[in-house]
């Protein structure tokens, strides 16, 4: 009998529970992210006014050769309005200690963000540097988590 409320309280969790809608991920497997490769990925907003938390993640390898990386982040909208914001995201102090053992860095990008319309909105990730190529990147990602799960 324990066994059976604890997978009804388990499926009744899991099914209430909202994932993370992915929005983008791209791996580099030669750890360069080349400039000016936008990366693109969508997120299907189904109601005028739904609300998102927007993550941004960015893992690299332990011979990255900068402290930061300074990325752009592009909203399309339904009507093709566009517009854009830069990350700094930081990954180690002055002294070269990684804040992060594993070099997976995450940061949120919009916190209780409400999308004007329902549709469809593209977001695009440029790395914002000065080099041609980012070295060291393994991967980039972009999450977006309905409000009223993250609360």
């Amino acid at each position: 009998m324990a066994v059976r409320i604890l997978a009804l309280l388990f499926l009744t969790f899991w099914a209430c529970s909202s994932p993370k809608k992915r929005i983008l991920t791209r791996e580099f497997p030669a750890s360069v992210w080349v400039f000016p490769d936008t990366i693109w990925g969508e997120l299907s907003v189904s109601a005028s006014g739904e609300c998102f938390d927007i993550e941004l993640g960015i893992t690299v390898e332990d011979n990255y050769p900068w402290r930061n990386l300074y990325t752009l982040v592009f909203i399309e909208s339904p009507d093709g309005f566009r517009s854009q914001s830069r990350i700094n995201l930081v990954f180690s102090d002055t002294l070269g200690n990684w804040y992060e053992p594993n070099r997976k860095f995450r940061t949120l990008v919009a916190r209780r963000t409400s999308f004007a319309s329902a549709g469809t909105y593209r977001f695009g990730l440029l790395p914002y540097i000065r080099s041609d190529s980012v070295y060291g990147v393994r991967e980039v990602s972009l999450y977006a988590e309905s409000c009223s799960s993250a609360e």
